[in-house]
């Protein structure tokens, strides 16, 4: 392996051509696709680049080419909402998903090569040690430098795998450490031919063999929840005559189950705000069926927020992470105005406030979350903690059948499981589910069926010690390591 690799190295155009195509395969690790256990091998590809660069600058295009591969192959599907749904130009829509791609891997990936910088003579146990951390805190700063995308997490991937069972203790960053780490390991196997570490990745790897979780535990206090997913034409949406069809589709699918004790919408189903005549009418049909908590747009202070409602009262919340180029335009004065994608109403919007309260109903706790927020965990430890359950909304509509609802879901999944808390998930058009706090699908809509889903949500009180204190353990390792690091290479 490693003759190999080093004459694809000899080679430049190869070399980057081989990295971007080891980062782009690193998607079919994730949702739909969930071959795990690839994961490991174009992680591996990417220590072994790193260690063998021959400088600090051969480093960080190695590394940008695989990040640039990895974010293009793995959120390429925001193609879809581009050019499908943005009245943008195929060339203009590459062009912005290459842009996006490019901003990630030099914020994201790219400082991975100070691994090189270090220049350090250590053990493979030491190196390994220090390409999880420096990775584990890059993966962090995903969730706060430009506007927050916590997305493709290694550590999700061990969900319906033995390696589950680590998510409620050290969370899905700390399960990226540990994977990182092992990943180094079978990089140094390209160079090495040391049965030890041989055997060690052979054990390494059981923790992908299958683990379906059992949910045993006895649960009797819970809410009934019907979850209504529409499956819309998003392009219609703000057409003049459309807003009788889309109040007409949701109310007739939400008699289905009069029993329930809430309605659940999906997110920014109307062309209108919450404070409308529209909205007043909208409300006053639907008094003779249970609650009703909806996607709506609230204008406050001059400002548009994109938020979930209880229909009838003064009950909402305000997303807080919203979604890059699409809520929001990073770097909105020099791109506002130049492609018409960014000029679209949506993508200027205000985020909501830092804690904020719940929804009440029947004496539960109810903790909203809009799309997006769900990738965020940390944002909202202590509402996580004390909630009873947790309903999130979302219209990934806008991703049409790409893969991107799936990875989506696979959050939410990993969410429940982390947190132990069920999440009931309403969609414009899938995929709506109802998901027990093990992260198991109780059930579901799948993409682009008109119906509505039935089921009961359960509370749960206890929280996990993730919440409660793992949060803390894999960054601290890893920035504790990472400063002994830099300790011993001042030193010499």
């Amino acid at each position: 392996m490693e003759s190999l690799l080093n004459q694809i190295y000899k080679s430049p155009f190869l070399s980057y051509f081989f990295l971007a195509i080891s980062g782009a395969v690193s998607v079919f690790a994730f949702s739909p696709f969930d071959i795990k256990i690839l994961i490991v091998f174009p992680l591996a590809i990417l220590a072994h680049s790193m260690h063998t660069s021959q400088s600090i600058g051969i480093a960080i295009k190695r590394a940008y080419v695989w990040g640039l591969g990895l974010w293009l192959g793995g959120t390429g599907w925001l193609i879809v909402s581009i050019y499908y749904y943005g009245n943008t130009g195929i060339t203009i829509s590459i062009f912005i998903v290459l842009i996006m791609g490019m901003l990630l891997s030099l914020f994201f990936i790219a400082p991975i090569a100070v691994l090189k910088s270090l220049n350090l003579e250590l053990t493979i146990f030491q190196n390994s040690l220090l390409f999880a951390s420096i990775c584990t805190l890059l993966e962090l700063s995903r969730f706060y430098l430009l506007g927050g995308f916590p997305w493709l997490l290694p550590g999700l991937v061990f969900m319906d795998t033995i390696g589950a069972n680590l998510i409620p203790i050290i969370g899905v960053y700390g399960c990226s450490f540990i994977l990182y780490f092992f990943a180094s390991i079978v990089g140094s196997l390209f160079v090495l031919k040391n049965i030890k570490l041989l055997m060690l990745s052979i054990l390494m790897f059981l923790v992908f063999l299958p683990f379906p979780p059992s949910n045993n535990q006895t649960l009797d206090d819970g809410l009934k929840v019907s979850i209504v997913q529409p499956s819309l034409d998003p392009f219609s949406k703000y057409e003049n005559d459309s807003v009788n069809n889309i109040e007409e589709v949701l109310v007739e699918l939400s008699k289905k189950y009069a029993n329930s004790d809430l309605i659940v919408w999906p997110e920014s189903p109307f062309p209108y705000l919450n404070s409308s005549p529209q909205m007043e009418s909208l409300h006053n049909r639907t008094k003779h069926l249970p609650t009703i908590l909806s996607g709506s747009w609230l204008y406050k202070d001059n400002n548009l927020h994109n938020t979930m409602t209880i229909l009838g009262t003064k009950q909402h919340y305000i997303k807080r992470h919203l979604v890059p180029f699409g809520e929001y335009v990073p770097f909105e004065s020099i791109l506002r105005g130049l492609i018409e994608f960014f000029d679209m109403p949506m993508s200027s919007l205000q985020e909501g406030p830092n804690h904020q309260p719940y929804f009440n109903l029947n004496n539960f706790k109810i903790l909203g979350l809009i799309c997006f927020d769900i990738a965020f965990p940390l944002s909202f430890r202590s509402e996580i903690k004390n909630a009873d359950f947790i309903i999130n909304i979302s219209n990934d509509t806008w991703f049409g059948n790409s893969y991107g609802p799936y990875q989506h879901l696979q959050i939410v999944r990993a969410r429940a499981l982390e947190s132990n808390k069920w999440i009931a998930r309403g969609t414009s058009d899938g995929i709506s589910t109802i998901v027990d706090n093990k992260g198991t699908i109780v059930d579901l809509l799948p993409k682009n069926a008109r119906d509505t889903l039935y089921g009961t949500i359960f509370r749960t009180n206890n929280s996990t010690f993730f919440f409660n204190y793992g949060y803390l353990l894999a960054p601290l390792m890893s920035l504790i390591l990472l400063v002994s690091f830099f300790i011993i290479r001042y030193r010499k």
